[in-house]
């Protein structure tokens, strides 16, 4: 199946088969996040916010889905889901907005990334990751812990830095106490 034909499916609604298709084959998910109907303009991400399905949505942006893409009529998936009356997933796309460093990398090999600190959530990657962020690439080694944002969008701070994320003066973008709960949940129980 391609990207077009899994658009199809999107158009008629049925998105717990879309992302049953996506989470299956990871090219085809990210070729869905960048897919874009040639004679519309729409995305896979107008189409969850036409919908309303917030599921579809969060998969999307974590995909590095555009949330500003405007249609050949001028409406981004946010009008959409706004003019449809899914003003709750409006508002949760409209704060996802990435201001530009964080903006999705070109290359849907790229993972995106965010600043949405107050959301972090630890992981770990088996395989290591590649992060865009300021228009560059992030390498996240295999093994190493990272954060992600609702969205699963990675959490890059100044000059790249991502275990945890720090700012421009030195310190943790993250909570502290945050950190230290998710390294005490990593220590093995002693007794």
């Amino acid at each position: 199946m391609t990207a077009e034909d899994l658009y199809e499916v999107a158009k008629s609604g049925e998105w717990d088969r879309v992302l049953s298709k996506m989470s299956r084959d990871s090219t085809l998910a990210a070729a869905c996040g960048r897919y874009v109907k040639p004679t519309s303009g729409w995305t896979f991400l107008h189409q969850a916010a036409y919908f309303g399905h917030e599921l579809g949505v969060r998969a999307l942006v974590g995909l590095g889905a555009t949330l500003d893409a405007q249609s050949q009529d001028g409406e981004s998936p946010i009008d959409v889901a706004e003019r449809r009356g899914h003003r709750a997933l409006a508002e949760i796309m409209r704060d996802a907005v990435p201001h530009e460093l964080w903006a999705p990398h070109a290359s849907s090999d790229v993972r995106p990334s965010s600043n949405a600190w107050h959301q972090a959530e630890p992981r770990r990657t088996p395989l290591g990751l590649t992060v865009g962020y300021g228009g560059k690439m992030i390498e996240i080694p295999p093994g190493s812990r990272y954060y992600v944002d609702s969205f699963e969008r990675v959490l890059v701070g100044w000059h790249g830095t991502f275990n945890p994320p720090y700012g421009m003066d030195d310190s943790p973008c993250i909570d502290v106490a945050t950190i230290a709960r998710h390294l005490a949940a990593e220590l093995p129980e002693s007794g």
